[in-house]
């Protein structure tokens, strides 16, 4: 049902439903602006393929026999539960609540408590073929919270983790229990560490930090609709640790997903329109609550709502990709030099989109220049 009430809720088939971590709310803004904005053309050799970059274990085999470790007999071995969910990154020192439903799952949580580890590692899911990453960040259990009185069983754990580091997974244990879900997979596992730990690349984190900066500055001069706050800047580090690379991923992480959230804003906004519109030529009063059933609306609003989502899914699907997979291959990466040139293209490609949009500015405004393009910075090079 369509329901109105001075705005009009968008049908229940307009969105999927995405889990997304979130960071620092208060360093991005999002402001409002008309559709249109020049400069969102991608470039002419098109983005670059993350997802074609990434490493994946082979398929899962239900046929496979189940492998037991005996932790006794092999202490070196390290075995991890996974959790895959789907098509979601999560980064080193990042915080996220979970909510937990699943049996598997539920058994899962009861595990990890009961033998101390409170550990699981989530690998992302290829989108195509299904197969997991092989390389996952691993969460660790820091509250757990019992609500199933409250949801009448729906929901079993509230659960809060903190993301405190990354393993490679060189083989799955249990591969028939995907399939018939009678409980977890298991994989061996080891941790994965950075390996230039001891290389100086400040000269290239500072290089970093800077192009961050003057995207920051430059979002602000052209008033971007989703943009970071200025205050931002003097926090801002390319170095190793929590407060370093992994921070400035996860920012950049949020304002993707913001900017995927806008773009679902506008088209809630323009099915409101279209409802209001069709609502109001029937001289319904739209200062009270409406209750419309699609299928009652004549074809041609239906076939309006039709052509509105399926040029949101098409508009969209670069964006959703740009909310995941460049953060998995950051995750992915051996070394910090190389998660430097993976975050240093992530910028060049807002670089040349904050460029081509004041270049068109300056076109539109008869070579003259507006006053938000004034003064626009030239990206730094990194060294």
């Amino acid at each position: 049902r369509l329901r109105a009430l001075a705005c009009v809720a968008a049908p229940p088939a307009a969105f999927g439903r995405r889990e997304a971590p979130r960071r620092d709310p208060a360093s991005f803004r999002l402001f409002a602006s008309g559709s249109g904005d020049p400069g969102e053309s991608a470039d002419d050799d098109g983005p670059r393929d993350y997802l074609a970059e990434l490493s994946w274990l082979p398929p899962l085999d239900p046929t496979k026999e189940i492998e037991e470790i005996d932790p006794e007999a092999s202490p070196q071995t390290m075995v991890l539960p996974l959790f895959p969910l789907g098509s979601t990154a999560y980064l080193p020192h990042s915080d996220h609540v979970l909510n937990i439903f699943e049996p598997r799952y539920r058994q899962m949580y009861s595990d990890i408590l009961f033998n101390g580890s409170r550990r699981f590692a989530v690998p992302v899911s290829n989108p195509e073929t299904g197969r997991l990453a092989t390389v996952a960040p691993v969460f660790y259990l820091e509250d757990l919270k019992e609500v199933s009185e409250q949801t009448d069983d729906a929901v079993k754990y509230v659960c809060s983790h903190k993301v405190i580091g990354r393993v490679r997974i060189n083989r799955t244990l249990n591969d028939k229990v995907w399939r018939d879900r009678t409980t977890y997979l298991k994989a061996v596992v080891e941790p994965l560490e950075d390996g230039d730990d001891d290389e100086d690349l400040s000269t290239r984190e500072r290089a970093l930090t800077d192009r961050f900066t003057s995207i920051i500055e430059n979002q602000t001069k052209l008033q971007e609709p989703v943009r970071f706050t200025e205050n931002l800047k003097e926090t801002l580090s390319a170095a190793r640790g929590e407060d370093g690379l992994w921070r400035m991923a996860g920012l950049w992480q949020s304002l993707t997903q913001n900017r995927l959230a806008a773009k679902e804003s506008e088209l809630s906004d323009e099915i409101q329109k279209l409802l209001r519109q069709y609502l109001e030529s029937q001289g319904q009063d739209m200062r009270s609550k409406v209750t419309v059933q699609f299928d009652s609306l004549p074809a041609e609003i239906r076939a309006e709502f039709t052509r509105l989502q399926q040029q949101y899914r098409e508009e969209s699907a670069a964006m959703v990709k740009a909310t995941i997979y460049p953060f998995v291959l950051l995750v992915q990466c051996d070394t910090h030099a190389e998660r430097l040139s993976v975050f240093g293209e992530m910028l060049e490609e807002e670089e040349k989109r904050l460029q081509a949009k004041v270049a068109l500015q300056s076109l539109f405004s008869g070579g003259m220049g507006g006053a938000d393009a004034k003064g626009l910075d030239e990206p730094p090079t990194e060294a």
